[in-house]
């Protein structure tokens, strides 16, 4: 990981602020490759003061903004190391953080974290400019997570995120198009969900 990254996630630590990285940059961590330069990360915040106590810290380090961030803001835009980044205040426009979310957030790379896997799907599934590649995104992480993925979980958070029918006709699309090759794992996850949905 760069700098910027790391230096970012040493001062949310050091401050005791949830920190994520998400979008492309964070499908490694959900065993999905993807080569992106964007850098996408977000931050639990309830306070304005710590927002302005972080943003302080981070100019300390050579890390700058040109905007005057806000708690009501949807994102800002840092540069310093080299890099620059995009923070952003919610993890996804369709929601805000909760405490579920923040206590299942896991270690990536030294210091640095991503949401759960089923809170990453979330994420992109709700979101309101969701694309064919959000689509995709969802099913690879599926696949390649079956067996790690806490459906009962998952189907919480999608009637949490108000998602549950949006899953369903995709995983039903996702029948009807896989192929041979692909029909054996497609029905595990339909027999997974529909199991959890029962719960």
């Amino acid at each position: 990981m760069n700098k910027l990254i790391n230096t970012f996630f040493e001062i949310a630590g050091k401050l005791d602020i949830d920190a994520v990285i998400i979008g492309g940059l964070a499908l490694p961590a959900y065993k999905i490759a993807r080569s992106t330069l964007d850098i996408d990360i977000s931050i639990s915040i309830d306070t304005q003061d710590k927002l302005n106590e972080f943003i302080e810290n981070l100019e300390e380090q050579g890390i700058k903004t040109l905007q005057n961030p806000k708690l009501n803001h949807d994102l800002f835009t840092i540069f310093g190391k080299g890099s620059e980044a995009e923070i952003w205040l919610k993890p996804c426009d369709s929601f805000n953080w909760d405490s579920k979310m923040t206590n299942k957030t896991q270690r990536f790379k030294e210091n640095i974290n991503v949401l759960a896997v089923e809170d990453f799907i979330i994420t992109k599934l709700a979101r309101s400019d969701r694309s064919t590649v959000d689509i995709d995104d969802i099913v690879q992480i599926l696949i390649a997570n079956l067996n790690s993925i806490n459906w009962e979980y998952l189907h919480f958070r999608l009637g949490w995120a108000d998602v549950k029918q949006d899953f369903e006709v995709l995983i039903e699309e996702l029948s009807s198009e896989a192929d041979a090759s692909y029909e054996q794992v497609v029905n595990k996850i339909i027999r997974s969900y529909k199991v959890s949905k029962d719960y």
